[in-house]
């Protein structure tokens, strides 16, 4: 398939940057379908946070985040590790699937979703596709964040809870993040604070549009 949209690389922001707070439309207007706003990145890449202050930025706006649907799962969950163990991807779909469906039930009833999760490579495809294949004429905007491993592992020490295990690191998720389908809106946000990551989110929207003419995940092999 062809590319859709050259990716738009999001600047490095020192911490002292001036953020800009953003407007809101003023009118409750439940008769729009809302924006779906997908945020992947590794783990500890800030994905939680930043979809929570996208989401409290807009005028109705819903947050899902994929962990929080994995533990609604009481008994039988099973953790993603590498090599995936039996079962892990289907729950990782099912959960994928999901937040897609909650996120379509709000937009039809005029609330902007904002999906954070661990979209990359193939299952980033596939995701898009299927948004996208549900509703043709509505745009899903993608945003990767797409810190250093160094910032990554900086601030995994600093958060509580876990993620990383000895086989799946930052280092192997920042190459799943190198298979991803380049579209979107992807951000260095090494030294960005989660006001200025929001900050360009939001101000650069439209360059976080896909439509239908996804590109394939790249392969494992390296030219």
């Amino acid at each position: 398939m062809g590319r859709l949209r050259r990716i738009s690389e999001g600047p490095n922001i020192s911490d002292g940057a001036e953020s800009r707070p953003m407007s809101h439309p003023t009118t409750d207007d439940r008769s729009r379908v809302g924006l779906l706003i997908v945020i992947s990145g590794p783990t500890a890449a800030g994905k939680t946070t930043i979809g929570r202050e996208v989401a409290a930025r807009r005028h109705r706006a819903i947050h899902i985040d994929g962990d929080f649907i994995q533990r609604l799962i009481i008994t039988g969950s099973i953790t993603m590790d590498i090599p995936p163990p039996a079962g892990a991807l289907d729950q990782l779909r099912l959960r994928f699937q999901a937040a897609l469906a909650v996120a379509n039930l709000y937009r039809d009833a005029g609330f902007d979703a904002i999906i954070s999760d661990n979209l990359f490579a193939e299952e980033a495809h596939r995701f898009i596709e299927s948004a996208i294949s549900a509703h043709p004429a509505r745009l899903i905007h993608f945003v990767m964040l797409n810190p250093s491993v160094e910032a990554i592992w900086d601030r995994y020490n600093q958060r509580p809870g876990g993620g990383y295990t000895a086989t799946l690191t930052p280092e192997v998720l920042k190459d799943a993040v190198e298979r991803t389908p380049r579209v979107g809106l992807w951000l260095d946000t090494s030294q960005m604070t989660t006001a200025q990551t929001a900050d360009q989110v939001l101000e650069r929207l439209h360059q976080a549009e896909v439509g239908p003419d996804v590109p394939p995940a790249a392969s494992n092999e390296r030219s």
